[in-house]
């Protein structure tokens, strides 16, 4: 998706939801490593990772946190979006290759300090690989 919604604050409701899927190549990967710094051999040497308990090379976690960072700055709630606070729980590997479903609901509106909580899961193939919660502040325009 390359259109940014532009949610305003007052037009978000808890139920509010989104989501998109991507595809995880072998450049998302090599670019992640290379923006990061994150080179660590269980996501980039196939020997090494094929040697170890998840028999191959598994993506960055921290890769499938930017794509909830892309969830909140493009869709739900898109432009006017602050990322405050992401947490996320790793609970199985996601491999190159996979498509991952990453999606959104809106679970708590604060009028006081203009921030949302949303529920984030990302899924493969309808199994859970992580999820958590986010908090967004939703910027005036």
């Amino acid at each position: 998706m390359n259109h940014e919604e532009d949610r305003t604050f007052d037009s978000l409701t808890v139920g509010d939801t989104a989501f998109f899927e991507q595809a995880i190549s072998e450049e998302d990967v090599r670019t992640f490593a290379q923006v990061s710094g994150d080179r660590n051999s269980l996501h980039m040497d196939d020997a090494y990772a094929s040697s170890t308990p998840y028999a191959g090379r598994i993506v960055h976690g921290m890769f499938l946190g930017a794509l909830v960072s892309r969830l909140v700055g493009m869709q739900l709630p898109g432009k006017r979006a602050l990322l405050v606070k992401e947490s996320l729980e790793f609970k199985k590997p996601v491999r190159i290759g996979e498509v991952v479903r990453v999606s959104g609901v809106v679970t708590q509106v604060s009028v006081a300090t203009r921030l949302i909580e949303l529920n984030v899961q990302i899924t493969v193939a309808d199994m859970l690989v992580a999820d958590g919660v986010v908090h967004v502040q939703v910027r005036p325009a």
